[in-house]
């Protein structure tokens, strides 16, 4: 199909479909890897906000990536009311395409409140600014992530990268990336929440790969499932810090994990992801 969009906003705003409780998403290629997962997380956090209280953002989201996504192909979500309370709504979101399931994710969601609050404390590291000044005075490109090819995300490095000319058996299963949207300031807290969704599968994957190789020359990687928490609004369009990192590796599995804080330090969300990690067989 034609892909009219334009914009990130284009892609995570949906339409409605012919059943209720239905919408339709447009789909788009990355390259070699097909549907980024930050795709469907996205849309389909958007389906399930379309179908709760104005008064209520998401809280918590758990997916599975069930089968690689087609870009030629437009994207139908389904949402399911699980519940609905004056405090939470839960709803199952699954993605189709031709009536094959290939995403599935529950999400709840609640009203704002006060409380008490405690947080890990933001790294220090050089603002993305500085960052991109040398990068850009050494004549360096940006790195080619999939999801800011038509320049609808900004993604820099705040660690070291995994270019294979940088590759050194051993390292530290350890990433860090500075991250935003390019969307109007004025979005609202709800699609800022769907375009937090659409970064948080970034670079999450490529944390188990660093000790053992590098992504999709010596290891094949994908994404499997992925946990994220909301804790505090923000604005996506403002660069924020991505600290990641690997846990454990076994059974051709990953398990990474990942704090986001905004420029002045706030935990923003904490995401966990399961990724598969299995070595290219030599010819």
């Amino acid at each position: 199909m034609t892909n009219p969009a334009t914009s990130l906003t284009d892609i995570l705003t949906l339409q409605p479909g012919t059943l209720a409780d239905e919408f339709i998403g447009l789909p788009k290629a990355y390259g070699a890897i097909g549907i980024y997962g930050g795709h469907f997380l996205g849309q389909a956090l958007a389906a399930g906000l379309a179908t709760v209280d104005s008064t209520k953002l998401a809280n918590s989201l758990h997916a599975y990536f069930l089968r690689p996504g087609q870009p030629h192909l437009p994207i139908v979500y389904r949402v399911a009311r699980l519940r609905d309370g004056r405090g939470f709504a839960s709803r199952t979101i699954t993605a189709f395409q031709q009536e094959v399931p290939v995403f599935q994710m529950m999400a709840s969601f609640k009203v704002l409140e006060p409380g008490d609050e405690h947080q890990k404390t933001m790294p220090k590291v050089t603002p993305a600014a500085t960052l991109i000044a040398r990068r850009e005075a050494a004549g360096e490109p940006s790195f080619p992530f999939p999801p800011t090819l038509d320049g609808w995300v900004d993604m820099e490095w705040a660690s070291e990268s995994f270019r294979p000319s940088q590759f050194v058996a051993g390292r530290k299963p350890f990433l860090q990336t500075w991250m935003r949207a390019n969307v109007p300031a004025d979005i609202g807290p709800r699609m800022s929440q769907c375009a937090l969704a659409y970064l948080s599968d970034g670079t999450l994957m490529f944390n188990a790969v660093l000790p053992h190789g590098i992504p999709f020359d010596t290891h094949r990687l994908t994404s499997l499932d992925q946990a994220v928490w909301f804790h505090r609004p923000c604005q996506a369009g403002e660069w924020l810090l991505f600290d990641q990192r690997s846990t454990a590796a076994a059974d051709s599995r990953g398990m990474n994990e990942g704090e986001v804080y905004d420029s002045s330090g706030q935990l923003i969300l904490t995401a966990a992801q399961e990724s598969m990690l299995r070595r290219v067989k030599a010819d």
